[in-house]
């Protein structure tokens, strides 16, 4: 445990001036709108949106969070000035893997909500007395979304984790571009899959969108009962096992350099 808790400090002391200067950028942009949202409510007579903190949280969860997921191995497995001091590093792969993938699937998400929350503290009373705006401090739990969205980074942070140890250079984009190409087979499939299942139903004479019309409301709902339960096998495979294969496949993968030692 010890050993554990040393990795985590060594990936947060190596990476605390980036982690401090991504915090930043956050800070200013935060606010930077908050302060032009503010000028334009006053002098334009634009209502003050109240959901500003909450509209911007996704997009620095999922957009920085994957980015952040796809660099996290780049230097430690494939930097030719860092590898070998990671690789002889005196732990097992479970822990140099599991020291990055917590801190980015558990720890990356809470030390945001703080940020945030932080940010509104500060930013929400200036603006109050600059511009006399209502305060509006950030709330993650306003809109119910969060767990749907958490659950979604958790997803789409164990792809980027496998891609980022997977690919040698580029993580990110490769890992969008290998997405869409896996999005476009399996939407083909998908489409074929549907065509036969009409096929099957309705006989090769009838078109698939044509179908859809002489399905009274009864057998429309006949139709669709099967779908219901794909539809909660798919959540399953979406929500588990895809999340867990990923990073299963990601942690042997991070053997697998190690055991060539990064050739």
């Amino acid at each position: 445990m010890n050993r554990f808790s040393a990795l985590v400090k060594r990936e947060v002391k190596t990476s605390q001036k980036d982690l401090f200067t991504y915090g930043l950028v956050i800070v200013l942009v935060m606010f930077a709108s908050e302060t032009l949202q503010s000028v334009f409510a006053r002098y334009a007579g634009v209502p003050f949106p109240a959901e500003s903190y909450n509209e911007m949280f996704p997009s620095f969860l999922l957009l920085g969070g994957l980015i952040i997921s796809s660099l996290m191995f780049s230097e430690d497995m494939f930097g030719k000035d860092t590898q070998h001091d990671w690789l002889m590093l005196p732990a097992t792969n479970l822990e140099k893997f599991l020291s990055k993938a917590l801190l980015m699937i558990v720890a990356y998400p809470i030390a945001l909500l703080v940020l945030f929350f932080l940010i509104s503290v500060v930013t929400e009373p200036i603006q109050l007395i600059i511009f006399g705006n209502p305060m509006a401090m950030f709330n993650p739990f306003r809109d119910g979304d969060l767990g749907i969205l958490l659950a979604q980074y958790w997803v789409w942070t164990s792809v980027f984790l496998l891609g980022g140890t997977y690919f040698r250079k580029a993580h990110f984009i490769k890992t969008v571009l290998a997405i869409g190409v896996i999005a476009l087979v399996l939407g083909g499939l998908g489409l074929l899959f549907t065509r036969i299942v009409f096929e099957i139903k309705f006989g090769s004479s009838l078109q698939v969108f044509d179908a859809m019309f002489y399905l009274s409301p009864v057998n429309l709902s006949r139709t669709l009962s099967p779908l219901k339960v794909f539809s909660i096998i798919t959540q399953i495979f979406y929500y588990a096992v895809l999340p867990i294969f990923c990073l299963v496949t990601a942690f042997f993968r991070v053997e697998e350099v190690q055991a060539t030692d990064a050739v």
